[in-house]
């Protein structure tokens, strides 16, 4: 069956999803962890098989009448995302709902090219976050559901990055498809409390978060927009047993890495390896650390609604990653998130943002576009396979920032039995310098994804 990405998409329908009850207005201030997270917008895909015993037009009503009872909960998606000048934002949570999209695609689901998301998928899957045309703010959530020929579904949703990091929007997709499946939500409905993240009196901070981020003065003309250079997406199958391997290798000579921190000492030195680099040119490679479980002795909810995520990043020269073994680079990348794995690191990131004000606190990763750099985001504990509207688990989940460079995130594969994906948005040079590199794990995920059968 012939692959392609030329296929078309026609939405025949979209409409505003409102809460199922009016809670009263309020702002949600965006902490200071908000207001470092770069202004991009997360997608996120789910593949679903033909629902048995349905039609599509049951699916689409379910969707939307369970995504409106989901919104009383989690109201943060159902507001707009209000400015009041360069870098002052606001969460307006008004009860102006998501648009909400109906679309059919005029080819089969196995045709479409998914191991290159930015080419197959954006564009056509995509809902988009439109500015409110009554002067409302900008929505921050958004949904599309796009039958194809083969009467598979495909659910994909848009969120703001500023209001929730993977694992809030993750929170939100299990009340979704637990109310889509008339179950109970207690025990996960989101926090949006903000008492946590607030700066100390007097502010202070550690110099490890001053390595980390930033000041930038912000100007009207850039409104802090990343660059967007020509990028390429791919999607990855990394067997279980390439995992350990991978770890293996770096646990040598008695070494206790895990296997998140192995394959991103892999990933990062065959990314050098692969390119023509002079030897003294740094390299960097940052980790995201989730701050859930360092604050909850403080008081943060482990349902935390919000962005609770720091960056710390290992630097290195070329020549070093080249020729030290694994082992040297997993150690780098030990020491930089357990270099914020603590209760102070959080708290001293939220005091030298406030501190910063009125400037930005941007990751500092960015500063210098001729040093190479690899930003690992994990999905690996998201059970993206569970999203269960009641017709069926996904068999496809994918997460995707199309226009962040360097952007790697693993997730489980959905065949349970510890195998990857793993998802790069890497620039185009990159891509083709690693693929055709001996040590590449050069296997793309096929549409055979989609059989019964394991096959990728």
């Amino acid at each position: 069956m012939a692959i392609s990405n030329d296929y078309h998409v026609e939405v025949v329908k979209t409409e505003v999803v409102l809460p199922a009850s009016v809670i009263q207005e309020r702002i949600l201030p965006l902490s200071n962890l908000d207001l470092a997270v770069p202004p991009v917008c997360v997608h996120v895909f789910f593949c679903y098989e033909k629902p048995p015993q349905t039609s599509f037009a049951s699916v689409v009503s379910n969707l939307k009448s369970s995504l409106s009872r989901a919104f009383v909960s989690c109201y943060a998606f159902a507001g707009r995302l209000v400015s009041h000048g360069v870098g002052d934002l606001q969460m307006v949570c008004n009860n102006k709902g998501a648009e909400f999209s109906e679309a059919y695609a005029d080819t089969c689901l196995t045709q479409v090219e998914f191991c290159n998301p930015n080419g197959a998928i954006e564009g056509k899957l995509v809902p988009q976050l439109v500015n409110d045309s009554e002067g409302n703010g900008t929505p921050v959530f958004a949904v599309q559901v796009t039958q194809f020929n083969c009467s598979r579904i495909v659910v994909s949703c848009t969120f703001e990055h500023k209001i929730a990091d993977a694992f809030s929007a993750n929170l939100f997709f299990s009340c979704w498809t637990n109310l889509s499946r008339n179950e109970p939500i207690e025990s996960i409905t989101p926090s949006f409390t903000r008492s946590i993240l607030v700066p100390r009196d007097p502010p202070v901070y550690c110099s490890p978060i001053e390595e980390m981020y930033m000041k930038v003065v912000p100007s009207a003309e850039s409104n802090m927009q990343i660059a967007q250079p020509a990028l390429a997406s791919r999607i990855y199958y990394l067997s279980a047993d390439d995992i350990i391997k991978l770890q293996l290798s770096a646990n040598q000579h008695g070494n206790s890495y895990t296997k998140l921190e192995a394959f991103s000492a892999y990933i990062w030195k065959l990314l050098i390896q692969s390119q023509n680099m002079e030897d003294a040119q740094n390299c960097n490679i940052s980790i995201a650390v989730d701050g859930r479980s360092h604050l909850k002795n403080i008081g943060m909810p482990a349902n935390y609604f919000g962005n609770a995520v720091l960056a710390p990043f290992a630097s290195a020269r070329a020549e070093d990653i080249k020729k030290e073994p694994l082992s040297w680079s997993a150690k780098l990348i030990h020491d930089a998130i357990y270099s914020v794995a603590n209760e102070e690191s959080f708290q001293s990131a939220v005091d030298f943002i406030e501190i910063s004000k009125p400037s930005l606190v941007f990751p500092k990763i960015y500063r210098n576009k001729d040093e190479p750099y690899i930003i690992v985001s994990s999905g690996l504990r998201f059970p993206l396979y569970k999203f269960d509207h009641g017709w069926g688990k996904p068999r496809l989940a994918i997460y995707n920032l199309p226009y962040t460079s360097g952007y790697v995130m693993p997730t489980l594969s959905p065949y349970g039995d510890g195998s990857w994906l793993i998802n790069m948005n890497l620039l185009i040079d990159q891509i083709n310098a690693i693929e055709s590199h001996p040590n590449f794990f050069s296997r793309l995920i096929s549409p055979n994804i989609f059989c019964d059968q394991k096959n990728v």
